[in-house]
């Protein structure tokens, strides 16, 4: 009898271990399968993503630009028409892709940024920061406000002189909205950073050194950190430097990667960005700007504007 009952348990047991094994392998085979298909799905739902992004590059500027440029391109009749249309379009093209921009910009960018536990090794006696724009009616803020390149130049200006306790010199801009008193304002109103002078009456980078090394000079001040975007900061030093001033470059706002790494490259680098597009017209200005600079000192050309009024201090 109990060799019977220990046999129908061993029977049983064996069916219930055949049963679960059974039964997990069913479940292994439904969630593999389950995740096969929320694989799928979400293969499915990045594709969509990606075809709804590319059909927005090119209905959006300047996407939609060249889709009307390529198809004028076969309704124009005419050699010369066709080939005017070719080369717009090329142009256009190339301008927008960030695959482009981006590199042809960060050939520009080819001082490093200035390492944050070196500032108190650079000998550097200020810190001069170089006006861009300024939005001329903020009614936000009742009055001017500085453009994006001009915020971005004077936090950096602004975190400087809480790490090195240096002056800051401001520079740049003419007339009744230039750039630097508005600069001026939002440094000592809104980041509480005091500053030493601000110099109103240059117009270009060259003016900028020409009028801001006096103002230098006078304070006994020979060497600087100089703020300004990192692809516009070739241009400035080299009119620093023939002004007389030693200069640190202390660049911003970098385009390209600093470090060196190459980022990863995505498809949307090679669909038309009218982002793309604006960086290719600062990598192009700042070309011509060094062409014509370098060519204005070789003729030995120094700017003669009126003399600076000093603001502040």
């Amino acid at each position: 009898m109990d060799g019977a009952l220990a046999g129908l348990s061993v029977s049983l047991a064996s069916e219930c271990v055949s049963s679960q094994g059974l039964l997990g392998a069913r479940l292994d085979a439904d969630r593999y399968a389950l995740t096969a298909e929320c694989s799928l799905l979400l293969h499915h739902k990045v594709r969509v993503l990606e075809a709804y992004t590319i059909l927005k590059f090119l209905l959006l500027p300047p996407g939609i630009i060249l889709i009307l440029l390529a198809i004028a391109f076969f309704l124009v009749r005419g050699t010369l028409g066709r080939l005017l249309l070719f080369l717009s379009w090329s142009l256009l093209l190339i301008m927008s892709l960030p695959g482009v921009a981006v590199p042809m910009l960060g050939t520009l960018e080819s001082y490093p940024a200035l390492a944050p536990d070196r500032l108190a090794d650079t000998g550097a006696q200020a810190i001069v920061v170089l006006g861009a724009y300024i939005d001329e009616d903020a009614p936000e803020y009742g009055g001017p406000s500085p453009d994006g390149n001009s915020l971005k130049r004077i936090r950096y200006a602004a975190w400087l002189h809480r790490k090195t306790g240096l002056p800051i010199y401001v520079s740049g801009g003419s007339g009744e909205h230039a750039p630097a008193p508005v600069m001026a304002r939002v440094l000592e109103q809104e980041y509480g950073v005091p500053t030493a002078r601000v110099e109103k009456d240059s117009r270009t980078t060259w003016e900028n050194a020409e009028l801001t090394a006096p103002l230098l000079h006078a304070d006994g001040i020979r060497r600087v950190l100089l703020v300004t975007q990192a692809w516009h900061m070739p241009r400035a030093v080299a009119a620093f430097e023939r002004a007389g001033v030693e200069v640190i470059p202390a660049p911003t706002a970098f385009v390209h990667n600093p470090d060196g790494e190459k980022r990863e490259g995505s498809y949307k680098d090679w669909l038309p960005q009218a982002s793309a597009f604006l960086v290719s017209f600062y990598a192009v200005h700042e070309l011509l700007g060094q062409f014509y600079y370098d060519a204005k000192a070789r003729l030995g050309f120094r700017a003669a504007p009126e003399p600076a009024r000093q603001v502040g201090g």
